[in-house]
């Protein structure tokens, strides 16, 4: 038996676990910099995306990860023309999915750094979202709407604290269940093994 919240829950998880959101990345720089030089680079089209997990033996598994890849590389990739791998983060590794909403925003996510001007051009400023992961990193995404972008936020977070939870309490098979494949699925497995890193 499973409340109300219990299968709302589950199904936005399904959502997101099953979407893939056209955005436009603006490549972030660590928020450890003290460089008032550096520079966003110019914003390009990605698709975001969750992939799942993938349980490699009994007592080893891949975690699942937030992704990202320009389009058009990934098209290549799947015709093998090109090597290019997409970004990515493991859901354990983000610490915080927010709005940024306007310059107080802004300024308040990049407080004890030097980077209080945001990126530009910026078309639809009220449309940005961030994921802030602990290792150090931001990535900046714009919707192409606000409604858009709340949404995808809204289902990144419960996401994200609906596999902390199962985490914390130990509910691996659930844990599994929701955000594992039990089964080799062509290309995902393979990407799923790419350890997490931020981009250069």
């Amino acid at each position: 038996f499973c409340s109300t919240q219990e299968m709302d829950a589950h199904k936005h998880v399904q959502e997101a676990l099953n979407s893939k959101w056209k955005l436009q990345w603006h490549v972030s720089i660590t928020r450890n910099s003290n460089s008032p030089n550096q520079r966003y680079m110019p914003p390009t089209v990605c698709d975001l995306w969750i992939e799942r997990g993938y349980r490699h033996s009994r007592t080893e598994i891949v975690e699942p990860k937030l992704m990202w890849s320009q389009p058009n590389l990934h098209d290549k990739r799947q015709m093998g023309g090109s090597t290019i791998r997409p970004y990515r983060v493991s859901l354990f590794a983000v610490r915080r999915i927010f709005q940024i909403t306007s310059l107080e925003d802004w300024e308040k996510m990049n407080e004890g750094s030097q980077m209080k001007s945001p990126p530009m051009p910026i078309v639809k400023p009220n449309c940005l979202l961030v994921v802030r992961s602990s290792i150090g990193a931001d990535y900046l995404f714009e919707a192409s709407c606000p409604e858009e972008r709340d949404h995808i936020v809204h289902l990144l977070k419960m996401t994200t604290a609906r596999l902390v939870s199962h985490a914390v309490v130990g509910n691996g098979d659930m844990m599994v269940r929701e955000f594992f494949n039990e089964d080799f699925v062509a290309g995902g497995v393979n990407a799923s093994l790419i350890s997490t890193t931020n981009e250069d």
